[in-house]
């Protein structure tokens, strides 16, 4: 509980015509969104809220499912519905990246370096470079952090000619872009991205800190300059407990 938290008890509206798991939902929402069930709070037992707001388990479990599908709470076995990890939220509006801030957060980026090596990359990335010849690229693997915790797991693939030093470059926590635009004089023109629903592989799942076969993001952005050339591939594997998206409809 935060400290001078004055906590009001709500009550539902029984002469309302919303049904009440909807509003015990919408009151437990507001006590994590207010602090007064913080990160990783165990919430009261079904049989407390049911006593709290005079209705049956039926009706408070139905709540709890509900902040279930909506990401804000995980039930643990023998402990009961917990309050979940922040998410971070990101558009798929604008160009997403981890360079200096995290999806919409504002909060600055952490990240931390797995690999940087030279390599000639497997036949599909050749392909979506338009690469014929046995031309090398770097290879640079970044896990990247949120509060931290690990969030994402990067895969960039960068022709040699593109960036030729790149490894003696401070990438630990730059973006590449402002690198490929700032240093090395390429304009980003655009960037086209795909989204695809995936679980984790046991590597995966080790350097994101979470159990094999959970649910994960998996995003590829190809990025391009002027004339149409890509100058970059990311494949990203996502934690989809941390990291929502989200798109206006208009």
């Amino acid at each position: 509980m935060i400290p001078g938290l004055q906590i009001i008890m709500e009550e539902i509206d029984k002469s309302s015509y919303v049904p009440y798991y909807v509003q015990i939902k919408h009151i437990l929402k507001d006590r994590i969104r207010n602090g007064e069930y913080l990160e990783g709070m165990r919430l009261p037992s079904e049989n407390e809220l049911a006593q709290e707001f005079s209705v049956t388990r039926m009706t408070v479990r139905k709540s709890l499912d509900d902040l279930k599908r909506e990401g804000m709470i995980v039930t643990q076995r023998g402990k009961g519905s917990i309050v979940a990890k922040e998410k971070i939220e990101q558009s798929l509006q604008r160009f997403y990246q981890f360079g200096k801030e995290i999806g919409d957060t504002g909060i600055p980026a952490k990240s931390k370096v797995i690999s940087m090596q030279r390599c000639a990359p497997p036949a599909e990335i050749s392909e979506i470079f338009g690469d014929v010849s046995e031309r090398r690229y770097h290879k640079l693997v970044r896990l990247r952090y949120f509060k931290d915790h690990p969030v994402s797991l990067e895969y960039s693939y960068i022709p040699l000619d593109i960036a030729p030093d790149l490894e003696s470059d401070s990438i630990e926590n730059s973006s590449l872009a402002e690198l490929l635009e700032q240093k090395y004089r390429h304009s980003i023109v655009k960037a086209t991205e795909y989204l695809f629903p995936r679980i984790s592989d046991e590597y995966e799942s080790h350097l994101l800190g979470i159990q094999v076969h959970s649910p994960v993001f998996l995003t590829e952005r190809i990025t391009r300059g002027e004339g149409g050339r890509v100058l970059e591939f990311r494949r990203s594997i996502i934690r989809g407990d941390m990291v929502k998206f989200s798109t206006e409809l208009i």
